[in-house]
Formats: C-alpha cells, structure tokens, sequence
C-alpha cells in the first residue's frame, strides 16, 4: 500500500498563508524597532531619560541617587533605613537586603500603597505582571519597567510610623532653601 501525501484543504492554506504573514509582519517590526539608534551595547536607545522618583510633597529625587539611607528620628535612638528596591521581579529580592533585627518593623510602599511587611515581594511582582499585561494589551509602555519600590525599616523600640519616616527622609532630601 503506496502512502499519499496529505492533501491541504482550502481553510488549511488560508491558516498557513495567514501564519506566514504574521511571521513576515512580526520579523519586519523588530527589525524596524532594532534599526533605530544604539548604545554602545547594541540595544536601542532609550528615547526618554528616567523621570526622577516622586517622594511626595514636592521632593523629587533623581535616578541616579536611589540607593540606601539613614533618616534620622528625633523620637529614636537609632535612624530607620529607607533603601529604593527594584519594583520587578528582576532585581534583587528586596526581602533580602538590609537584614533586620527581630524586633525591626518592614514596610515596602510602591506608588503610594503600603504593601506592608509580609509577602511584599508577592505583590510587587503582582503589581509589575499586571501593569505589564496592561501595557502589552494597549500596546503602551511598560509602565514598571523602571519602577521602584522604598522600603522602611523602623528600628526595634521606635514607635513611629512609615509616614513619619518619610517624612523625616523628605525633609532630608529637600533643597535647601
């Protein structure tokens, strides 16, 4: 018994005419999106400079300054730790850093929301996966992509709240004059 090849039915062409389209369409826009400027490193540049971190009450702190600080408190013996943590699942687990004592008080606030202590790390991951769903689905920027999270440790003893800190790290940050 001789084997035949299989014969395509119409609906089956137009599927494999159609697949072949959107594989030529989707090469030609990367290779669109892949011809623009680059960085030395050979990735596209980036059209927009990062926007500086909104800390509130009109304290903008640039990019490049985000890192790991004492803010002093009048109230307490020791300065609580405001560190900026990668708001995305690609940085460094903020968990992590800045091991506490058992005592220490931890809370992560993103955007304004108080995550608090426990699973912070779960619901910034959250946050940044469906910020991205988002944007894929608009076909808008990744609004998360360059994010970033504080976190506040309050040292044992110190009964202020994270508001208190922030406020005492704004008043720190703030220009003088």
């Amino acid at each position: 018994m001789r084997a035949e090849p299989p014969i395509l039915t119409a609906p089956a062409w137009g599927c494999l005419i159609l697949l072949s389209l959107l594989l030529g369409a989707s090469l030609a826009i990367r290779l669109q999106a892949y011809a623009g400027p680059s960085e030395a490193g050979g990735m596209p540049a980036r059209e927009v400079a990062l926007p500086p971190i909104d800390l509130g009450a009109g304290v903008m702190l640039p990019r490049a300054l985000a890192g790991r600080y004492r803010a002093p408190l009048g109230t307490c013996s020791s300065p609580a730790l405001v560190t900026f943590v990668d708001a995305g699942p690609y940085g460094s687990d903020p968990s992590l850093m800045d091991a506490p004592h058992p005592g220490d008080r931890i809370t992560y606030i993103w955007r304004g929301w108080n995550l608090g202590r426990r699973f912070a790390t779960v619901g910034l991951n959250v946050i940044y996966f469906t910020q991205r769903a988002w944007a894929r689905l608009t076909t808008g920027r990744n609004p998360t992509s360059d994010d970033v999270a504080v976190k506040i440790v309050v040292p044992a003893g110190c009964d202020v709240s994270p508001d208190v800190v922030l406020a005492a790290f704004r008043k720190q940050m703030a220009p003088a004059g």
